[in-house]
């Protein structure tokens, strides 16, 4: 079982460490605790360090440009766990949505993996310190007695049209 680790706001790790790598293919828009839904990006990594291995699970938040990290709730364990534990994470962050691909991290160069390993974003500091302060559900009430009116837009409707397009086709590429 996978934990939030609070803690950990981004990886600061060498690319060295990094001994395998997965990341999702395509965004899926998750609700964190503390945050709106927004489109995230998932990554499944083994971080090695002398014959004990940290299988993490990271998740970047686009609209508030930080990440979130899941541990094992254990934390590290030895080299000869490591695999059936990656799995575990493996299944965690597809049960989410995400369909993970092998990015052959291990099998690149040690420059390329630096390269690939600092540009990534669960690997910089948040942007946004702070989450976005929750979003009122609250319906504003008009304060006067003039009726109100029935009619919307054209304009109006055409946007909510597309936006509601936009939202049914990523509900349906998820799935």
């Amino acid at each position: 079982m996978f934990i939030q680790h609070k803690q950990l706001k981004y990886l600061n790790v060498t690319a060295e460490k990094v001994t395998h790598l997965h990341s999702a293919s395509s965004s899926v828009q998750l609700a964190f605790a503390e945050y709106p839904p927004q489109l995230c990006r998932a990554y499944l990594l083994q971080i090695s360090g002398g014959n004990k291995v940290l299988i993490v699970v990271a998740f970047y938040l686009t609209e508030n440009q930080c990440s979130i990290c899941f541990v094992p709730e254990f934390g590290e364990v030895s080299s000869a766990d490591a695999e059936e534990t990656y799995e575990e994470g493996y299944s965690f962050v597809e049960s989410m949505g995400f369909v993970l691909t092998e990015t052959d991290y291990h099998l690149s160069s040690v420059k390329k993996k630096q390269s690939y390993w600092t540009a990534l974003p669960i690997c910089q500091p948040p942007k946004k310190q702070e989450p976005d302060t929750p979003v009122s559900t609250e319906i504003p009430v008009q304060e006067s007695d003039a009726p109100v009116s029935a009619e919307i837009p054209v304009q109006e409707i055409e946007k909510l049209r597309s936006r509601s397009l936009k939202s049914l086709g990523r509900f349906f590429a998820s799935m």
